[in-house]
Parts: structure tokens; sequence; C-alpha cells
């Protein structure tokens, strides 16, 4: 994707509880820009949404966005849909409830940022995750 110019949405298919592994965001962190070290590894689609380990930032620069935005826990009742700028910091926590948590996630995209070959040289992900 050219630019990050994409609206996110959650649809809770359960209800998501504040301890049974909710989204957690930090408003307004999409106005500013952190570098993630490290390299993306190829097909890492096919783990990430199962554990985060490449493309997240460091420490610091999370207890520096938390101190700034605060974090929220998107929690509702299974129906609940959230809106949110792509950029927005977020992440899951792990689920060691007996509540089970699903939500199907849905990106859109402007039309005018169309998808084009990954900068990284990688192939591009299945048309299941991303329709070019």
């Amino acid at each position: 994707m050219p630019r990050m110019r994409a609206l996110s949405v959650s649809i809770a298919l359960e209800d998501n509880l504040p301890f049974n592994g909710p989204l957690f965001l930090m408003p307004g962190s999409h106005r500013v820009f952190i570098a993630c070290p490290g390299r993306t590894p190829e097909r890492h689609y096919e783990r990430s949404l199962r554990r985060q380990e490449y493309g997240v930032p460091d420490e610091e620069s999370l207890a520096r966005l938390a101190e700034r935005y605060g974090i929220e826990a998107a929690v509702g009742p299974a129906g609940s849909v959230l809106f949110f700028d792509s950029n927005v910091m977020h992440g899951s926590n792990g689920n060691i409830t007996p509540y089970p948590r699903s939500n199907i996630f849905i990106v859109y995209n402007s039309v005018e940022n169309r998808l084009v070959d990954p900068f990284s040289g990688f192939e591009p992900r299945p048309s299941y995750l991303a329709e070019r």
C-alpha cells in the first residue's frame, strides 16, 4: 500500500470483555510515526495473527505513546462494531479465560491508494488477505 490511508473495522462475534483478550488501542497515536526495528520475514502473514514478533515498536516507543495517549480496551457485547484508523497503535493480549473472544477484522483502503508490489521485494500477500 503506497500510503498508510486505511480504515479498520472490528466486528465482535462474541462478547469482548476486559479480561478475555480484547483489542487495546492508543487513541490519537495515528498522528505519530513510530519506526519498527527489524525486517519482516517472508510469508509472515501466516503467523502474525497468532503472535506479532516483527513490525512492532520497541518498548520505549510504546511507553511514550501510552503516556501521551493512554490505552483503552475495546469492550462490548457480540455484535458491537469498532471503526478505527489503521495507523492507531493497537494490539490484543492473550486470552487465558474460558470465555472465547472472536472478531472479524476488515480493512478498507481508498481506491486512490491501490495496492502495489511490496516495497520489500517479497511476494504479495495472497488475494484472500489483500486483493489488488
